[in-house]
């Protein structure tokens, strides 16, 4: 059963909760590999004037745009699952690369200052493609009414390694680090991690190697987790996952 941590980050004053925001569709790839003592996560830090997580240290990810639904993309990335599915793959590990530079298939080099269709042109002139094959599917996120924008996100898992470069605009600071190491730095206040952060790092913390972790990844029947909110006395919101106190009486 899935619990939620009760921290000041899942927490916003009342009279700044808007009533309506459009859920967009979005992706999160979560890089691992086996560091030096034991299995490690690559993790990027939001841009401190971001509009949605300033300042949190999250894995790359972001929207899942027109163009990774694309004739394009389907030349750029390869994927023989369901079709469905391919926009989320797509945009996981085009957004791997634009905030990371991290390539997953690829073995040239591209410039990292594509982006987007430039991105998926440059590949399909290279004769290289991005391996959507090798994604596991772990966890699916849709963020509550509260924050001023709202993802239906899904996370994805690739074992691969490499020297992450940031873009240094949406997010900065990559580093390697242990899953259990990230929790600590949350617990001390040193770091900020929204709750499907802290969840999916939790889901890491039993696994050797980064092998061993993709078994299980590609084991995990995933289902979609839709917090809800309270109000608290203070006049704070609390938000609320399946299984906790509450939950079934929340507004969704």
């Amino acid at each position: 059963m899935v619990t939620a941590y009760r921290g000041p980050y899942i927490r916003i004053m009342a009279d700044t909760f808007p009533t309506e925001v459009p859920i967009r569709s979005a992706a999160t790839i979560v890089l691992v590999h086996d560091g030096a003592t034991g299995v490690e996560v690559l993790m990027v830090r939001r841009n401190r004037k971001a509009v949605f997580m300033s300042g949190a240290h999250v894995f790359p990810g972001g929207a899942v745009d027109e163009v990774d639904d694309s004739h394009l993309a389907r030349r750029a990335v390869t994927w023989s699952g369901d079709p469905e599915e391919f926009r989320w793959r797509a945009a996981a590990l085009r957004e791997l690369f634009e905030e990371a530079g991290v390539l997953v298939g690829p073995r040239s080099d591209v410039d990292q200052a594509l982006e987007g269709a430039d991105l998926y042109e440059a590949l399909v002139a290279s004769g290289e493609r991005l391996d959507a094959d090798v994604l596991e599917y772990v966890g699916n996120w849709v963020t509550p009414l509260g924050p001023p924008r709202r993802f239906d996100t899904r996370f994805f898992v690739v074992a691969a390694s490499g020297d992450p470069v940031t873009d240094d605009r949406e997010v900065f600071d990559a580093v390697w680090i242990r899953p259990g190491a990230a929790l600590e730095a949350a617990d001390n206040g040193e770091w900020q991690l929204e709750f499907p952060t802290r969840h999916t790092l939790a889901m890491f913390l039993d696994h050797a190697t980064a092998a061993e972790l993709m078994v299980a990844a590609s084991a995990i029947d995933v289902e979609q987790i839709a917090p809800r909110m309270v109000t608290a006395e203070d006049g704070t919101i609390e938000f609320l996952i399946p299984g906790d106190p509450g939950f079934d009486e929340a507004i969704a």
